[in-house]
C-alpha cells in the first residue's frame, strides 16, 4: 500500500530573501505592531511593540516605523543581541542540585525530545540551564506555520540600528533575562518546564504564537489591551507570577530607563515585545502617568 505523504518534518532553514524581493518588500511593507510618539520636555521618543517571532514577510518595518527610527538619536531594545555576554550568558550551567532534580525528574529528556522534534541536535544544550532550552523549544515550535525566531522584529531593528550607525541600547541584561527563564526556586522552573512541554506538544503553544502574531501584524491593539481575557495565561497562581515576572515587574524597569534617557535630551525609539505595550501597567499608561504625552500613531487613530 502507497504510503501517504506527509508534509516534511523539519521546517525549511530561515533565508534571506534576494534584492529584487527586499526592494518590492521596502516599497510596500505596510506598518506592523503599534507604535507611539511620547512627548516631555520639548522633546519625542517612540514606544514599539515588537514581535520575537515572525514571518520573512514582516521583516522590513513600515513608512510610519522606520521614520521613527530615523527621527530618533539612539535605539534601546530588551536586549543588545550582540553584547559579548550574551551568548555566554545563556549558556551558563544550571545549578548542579537543581539539574540533577531535572534530569531525575524526567524533564530534561522530555525538552530534549522537543528540541530534537525541532530538528535541532539537543546535545547541543547538554549544558545549559533547562529553563532557557524549554524557551528555545517554544521560539521554535511555529515555524511550520512560518513563524521563525530568525525573522524576529526585534533583530530586524538591531540590523537597522548598526546600519544607520545609531547607538544601541538594552533595556536589560542578559542575566535578568535568564534568571526570568530560570525562575526564582526550582518549584517555579519546574511549572515553567512543564507548561512549555505540555504547550509545545499538544499544539497550543503553536495556536499561541499564532494569534499574537496575526494580532500584531493587524496592529489590533484593543486586542492587545485585552490579553489577559484570552492568553490563557493567567489561570494558577503559578502562572499568575510567572507572569507579573514577565511583564509587570520588567515594565516599571524599562519605563524608568526609558524615561532616565529621554531626559538626558536624547530622542529615543524604543522597542520591546508588545505585550509589555499592554494595559495600565504596560509602558505606555506608565510613560503617561509619568508626564509624558503619549500619541498612537500605529494603528491610527
Amino acid at each position: 500500500m502507497a504510503a501517504h505523504a506527509q508534509a516534511p518534518r523539519c521546517p525549511a532553514a530561515a533565508s534571506v530573501p534576494d534584492k529584487a524581493r527586499m526592494a518590492q518588500m521596502f516599497q510596500t511593507a505596510p506598518d506592523r505592531g503599534f507604535l507611539w510618539k511620547v512627548t516631555k520636555d520639548g522633546h519625542s521618543s517612540w514606544l514599539y511593540g515588537t514581535l520575537h517571532i515572525a514571518k520573512q514577510d514582516w521583516l522590513l518595518p513600515g513608512p510610519l516605523t522606520r521614520a521613527a527610527i530615523l527621527h530618533s538619536s539612539e535605539v534601546a531594545l530588551e536586549l543588545d543581541l550582540n553584547a559579548p555576554d550574551t551568548a555566554t550568558t545563556l549558556r551558563q550551567p544550571e545549578d548542579p542540585a537543581r539539574w540533577a532534580h531535572l534530569v531525575q525528574s524526567g524533564r530534561k529528556a522530555k525538552v530534549d525530545a522537543l528540541m530534537d522534534q525541532q530538528c535541532v541536535p539537543s546535545a547541543a544544550f547538554a549544558h545549559v540551564a533547562v529553563g532557557v532550552e524549554a524557551a528555545g523549544v517554544e521560539s521554535l515550535a511555529s515555524r511550520q506555520n512560518g513563524y521563525y525566531p530568525d525573522y524576529a522584529v526585534d533583530g530586524v531593528l538591531q540590523g537597522m540600528a548598526g546600519s544607520l550607525k545609531k547607538p544601541l541600547i538594552g533595556l536589560e541584561t542578559v542575566q535578568m533575562q535568564r534568571d526570568l527563564l530560570i525562575g526564582p526556586d526550582a518549584a517555579d522552573e519546574d511549572a515553567f518546564i512543564d507548561d512549555i512541554v505540555k504547550g509545545v506538544s499538544s499544539g497550543k503553544t503553536q495556536g499561541e504564537n499564532q494569534h499574537l502574531a496575526e494580532m500584531w501584524a493587524a496592529s489590533d491593539v484593543k486586542r492587545l489591551d485585552r490579553y489577559q481575557d484570552w492568553c490563557d495565561c493567567l489561570n494558577t497562581a503559578q502562572e499568575r507570577r510567572f507572569m507579573t515576572r514577565l511583564l509587570d515587574d520588567r515594565n516599571v524597569g524599562m519605563a524608568q530607563k526609558i524615561e532616565k534617557i529621554h531626559e538626558s535630551g536624547t530622542s529615543l525609539f524604543a522597542a520591546v515585545g508588545s505585550l509589555h505595550m499592554a494595559g495600565p501597567k504596560g509602558l505606555p499608561a506608565l510613560l503617561r502617568k509619568d508626564g509624558f504625552e503619549v500619541q498612537q500613531i500605529v494603528p491610527a487613530l
